[in-house]
């Protein structure tokens, strides 16, 4: 298949789906979205149009949107997750939902029209060309869109392109475990169904490393792929209202009658990304001038130990019940390691050795049992237990912290360090 025909054959498809009926009041539909991590507070907040059972996951309980930003859908289709992020960054931010296909788009502006929202747009464009300026973008999203597009290398370099310095990604997809069956990695109807254009998890963190981003993170969330077969066996897409066009199989159709000839699971994966465009253009191995000590021509390196409670993943940033703390948290792990920083992240349900292993966690742990985590050590020194740290864990970074001092912070728009005093990073949590 020339990769012309799959673009056109996946724009013709989704056109359909946008013709038809499918949509936010359908038990199957929503059922999807559960399956993929989406609450019924999430889709209760969403017009009838937003929804049509297209994810794989939910990109925004990794994303950690914030009052103010910018953030960018690729794929956004009937707008779901635009609307949920435009809730997030509020009025003074901004939410850009883009996707190629005119009867999406479609969709998505009678969406915003009954919410009546002024911090939405979304643009016509493929997402390997995205219509935005260099350096503009706090986060991009998406869900369930890069692996229908056949150069994914480009839509990675175009993603870095439009991040501001210290932005961030956060994806939700569908990778392979393994190498596909021929006769399914051959099937439009897989291919269009997110199935056999995707990539090994290897290959997608690889190609992400390759465009230029950092600190890249991709998981296998555990979710059950078969979630869509079901949502068909329920009506979801009965007769030719979910189809492009009469006689025709509807998306969901069509993907459950593939899955039925091979187990989807064994090969695929829904798979969380999360990365980062690097904050300076300073080699990732160092840190800002400002983490050096007056006096000493050494730029100081810190050893972080993140000692966690059991959770379901190493990050506890899966599911649809995520501590809001947690994405903040697990994206400022991810700048510390790319300023150069060593951090390690010890999970007690997945690695109990690590907690074993050091003598003082062994010790608060037979003490306090787990009510001690999370524990914070850097380099060596214990700096936190029980929440997840604010200002305890910068102040630690730096040898000299007492009150009226003050100490880099990362901007979260600009990527750069900046002078905060100490006293007001408890408030500030992080500028911007």
């Amino acid at each position: 298949m020339s990769e012309r025909k799959m673009i056109n054959d996946v724009r013709d498809q989704y056109a359909g789906v946008a013709r038809g009926e499918l949509s936010n009041e359908s038990a199957a539909v929503r059922s999807i979205a559960n399956a993929f991590g989406y609450s019924e507070e999430e889709l209760n907040q969403l017009p009838s149009e937003a929804n049509m059972g297209l994810s794989c996951g939910n990109p925004l309980a990794l994303a950690g949107i914030r009052e103010g930003e910018v953030v960018v859908d690729l794929g956004c289709g009937g707008g779901m997750d635009v609307f949920l992020s435009a809730r997030k960054v509020g009025p003074s931010g901004r939410v850009i939902g883009i996707d190629m296909t005119a009867e999406m788009l479609e969709r998505a502006r009678a969406g915003q029209q009954k919410l009546g929202l002024s911090n939405v747009e979304f643009h016509q464009s493929t997402i390997d060309r995205i219509s935005l300026p260099d350096n503009s973008v706090d986060c991009v999203i998406s869900n369930c869109v890069i692996n229908l597009v056949p150069d994914k290398l480009a839509v990675f370099r175009e993603i870095l392109r439009v991040l501001k310095p210290g932005g961030r990604v956060a994806l939700s997809d569908i990778a392979l475990k393994q190498e596909l069956p021929a006769e399914v990695k051959q099937s439009v109807e897989a291919y269009v169904g997110c199935i056999s254009g995707a990539i090994l998890i290897d290959e997608y963190r690889r190609l992400l490393e390759q465009a230029g981003l950092v600190s890249v993170d991709v998981t296998d969330t555990g979710a059950d792929l078969n979630a869509y077969a079901m949502a068909s066996d329920d009506g979801c897409c009965g007769g030719s209202s979910c189809g492009s066009d009469a006689g025709q199989k509807s998306l969901h159709d069509g993907l459950a009658s593939v899955m039925q000839s091979f187990d989807a699971n064994a090969f695929a994966a829904s798979v969380r990304v999360h990365a980062l465009k690097q904050s300076s253009t300073q080699p990732v191995n160092t840190v800002p001038d400002s983490s050096i000590q007056p006096g000493s021509k050494e730029k100081t390196m810190k050893t972080v130990q993140i000692y966690d409670k059991p959770m379901c993943c190493s990050t506890g940033v899966c599911g649809p019940d995520v501590d809001p703390v947690l994405p903040t948290f697990a994206a400022d792990l991810d700048w510390l390691k790319s300023q150069g920083h060593h951090v390690e992240r010890f999970n007690l349900a997945q690695q109990p050795q690590a907690f074993i292993e050091n003598k003082e966690i062994h010790q608060l742990l037979s003490t306090t049992g787990t009510d001690c985590l999370p524990v914070v050590v850097v380099d060596g020194k214990i700096v936190s237990q029980k929440n997840i740290p604010r200002a305890t864990i910068w102040q630690a970074w730096w040898k000299d912290h007492r009150p009226g001092n003050r100490c880099p912070l990362p901007n979260r728009r600009t990527g750069a360090a900046e002078r905060v005093d100490v006293a007001d990073v408890d408030q500030r949590r992080f500028a911007g």
